[in-house]
């Protein structure tokens, strides 16, 4: 069971996540219950401290904050979660969404709005960042297919769409191309909201799908 009024914090910024603590602090009726700032720690911690909300960097070392609020809805814990991210950006949003995110906040979000995010979400209710509802209106009588985006992808985001189609997991890719696991994973996000993919493995099913069209 989801400990009352406790939130988790993680984030691989120190300085913001201090400040953001100290929002929450400011409000006498949340209580930190822990940080982390990679991913995996935060997953452990939040499997073992049973937070009621846990609000997270959607792009962390290790595991990103929607691969988070993935395993926390797949094992069924009762931990809300509050995604925060710098990218004002459709398919994050909806990605999130899909994860089973009740909140999503741009992190240049002022103090108000963050409480107000946890208020909500504490009590089961969804809370979109107010810059971001209309992207959630946002749609198209005919949108393009990813083959049609294609093109639009750069030589970088290629190589990784073909590593994706053998399977290769984010860290194996980032040794093979000598980038870090994180701009990978940020990798990963751009280029499906380059293809108009939402949710989960849909941007490996893409990859398998058109191998032939990724070693030209």
């Amino acid at each position: 069971m989801a400990k009352t009024n406790s939130i988790f914090v993680a984030d691989d910024h120190p300085a913001f996540s201090e400040g953001l603590s100290a929002i929450i602090k400011s409000d006498s009726r949340w209580k930190i219950c822990g940080a982390a700032s990679n991913g995996e720690d935060a997953l452990t911690q939040i499997r073992a401290l049973k937070p009621m909300i846990a609000v997270l960097d959607v792009s962390m070392p290790k595991v990103s904050g929607l691969e988070i609020a993935r395993t926390v809805k797949h094992e069924k814990l009762r931990t809300k979660i509050i995604i925060l991210t710098m990218f004002d950006d459709g398919a994050y949003l909806h990605e999130a969404l899909d994860a089973g995110v009740l909140g999503y906040l741009l992190k240049d979000s002022i103090a108000t709005e963050i409480l107000k995010c946890i208020e909500h979400v504490s009590k089961g209710k969804k809370f979109i960042s107010p810059s971001l509802t209309d992207l959630l209106l946002q749609t198209t009588s005919e949108p393009e297919s990813p083959m049609d985006l294609f093109k639009e992808l750069t030589p970088t985001e290629k190589k990784i769409l073909l590593l994706l189609a053998q399977n290769k997991t984010s860290a194996q890719i980032a040794k093979a191309l000598f980038i870090s696991t994180r701009t990978v994973q940020n990798h990963r996000v751009n280029i499906a909201a380059k293809l108009n993919l939402s949710g989960y493995n849909k941007l490996l099913e893409f990859a398998l799908q058109n191998k032939s069209l990724l070693k030209k």
